[in-house]
């Protein structure tokens, strides 16, 4: 691929024909205080970029007046109303009604590179790729606290994590949900996010993971910048819950996604220990986030499973996860 630069910072593509065409969708609840001091810099990064890129503000049913607000002081962006809040769900309605080949998801608690679009969208050339996700910044631009999603496991017990000093363009377990670009079509055909995990986390750890296995990767890419202002849409709005629902989407990702054979021994082998440790150290919340979790599985697992898919090797997708890719 071929670039060059002009007007200053402004991209021009020479071979733009290459490019999937592209939207930028905006999750948005009761979040003007948020959406201040994102929406300038998205208007500025799509004024870089040199083809057609719409802003669309998904709004879940805000009970304060964003809708109003955004009328007013930005009538070029078009908001849409969700049927209902459905959190981060409420995208799988709204993919299914846009027409672009790729959508680039954005939390509202963000600020965006004026030149964040091209680094995400230049993978796409490659039919292989599911997502792209961008580096993050803390909110002050100092800490990077994103990096590729490495596949772990111990003892049977799957944890993941964002490998910070990788700062390259690397595969990845997942591409965080609060800032990635996804192809459109495939997203569908995987279903979406999945409500096993509602109302949030381990939703965008679940589809990458999905992904994989039908063999469609999720990149890295830090080229592409933003900045975070953390859990800032969620604790921020007076949902205390993140920690608890981080570990509930622990368990449920596993009983869903991991199947194979030798890691469910492992992993029914190591469960009991674990569950006793932590009522030895009296662990109230785990035991009763684990607790929280089987009930949701067992109203849930018989759908959860309907839609299965093929498993990976976890060896190969352990080694893949973090590989450096080559660029041409």
């Amino acid at each position: 691929m071929v670039f060059s630069i002009v007007s200053g910072s402004k991209y021009m593509n020479l071979e733009s024909s290459k490019y999937p065409s592209t939207c930028i969708a905006i999750l948005n609840w009761n979040g003007i205080k948020h959406l201040k001091h994102l929406l300038p810099t998205v208007l500025k990064a799509t004024s870089n970029y040199w083809d057609s890129c719409p802003i669309i503000v998904l709004d879940n049913q805000s009970t304060e007046p964003d809708q109003s607000w955004l009328a007013t002081h930005y009538p070029e962006i078009e908001m849409v109303i969700a049927p209902e809040n459905d959190y981060l769900f409420s995208y799988n309605w709204l993919l299914g009604s846009r027409k672009e080949e790729v959508v680039i998801l954005l939390n509202n608690d963000l600020r965006v590179d004026e030149n964040f679009i091209v680094p995400l969208l230049r993978h796409f050339s490659e039919t292989s790729v599911f997502a792209v996700s961008a580096r993050a910044y803390d909110w002050n631009g100092v800490k990077i606290t994103s990096g590729p999603s490495l596949f772990q496991q111990h003892r049977g017990w799957f944890h993941c994590g964002f490998d910070t000093s990788r700062q390259y363009a690397c595969y990845t377990l997942f591409a965080c949900g609060g800032y990635m670009a996804v192809d459109r079509k495939k997203f569908l055909e995987l279903g979406g996010f999945d409500r096993l995990f509602f109302p949030a986390y381990g939703e965008d750890l679940d589809l990458g993971y999905r992904a994989w296995c039908r063999q469609w990767k999720s990149i890295y890419e830090p080229a592409s910048i933003v900045y975070h202002r953390e859990r800032g849409s969620w604790d921020a709005n007076g949902d205390k819950r993140s920690s608890r629902l981080i570990l509930q989407a622990q368990f449920l990702f596993q009983w869903r996604n991991l199947r194979q054979w030798n890691f469910q021994l492992k992993h029914k082998l190591y469960l009991p220990w674990l569950w006793f440790r932590q009522w030895l150290r009296g662990n109230k919340i785990w035991l009763e986030v684990y607790d929280d979790a089987k009930n949701i599985w067992k109203k849930q697992k018989n759908q959860a499973l309907k839609n299965t898919h093929s498993q990976i090797d976890l060896n190969f997708l352990k080694k893949m996860v973090g590989e450096p890719i080559s660029r041409e």
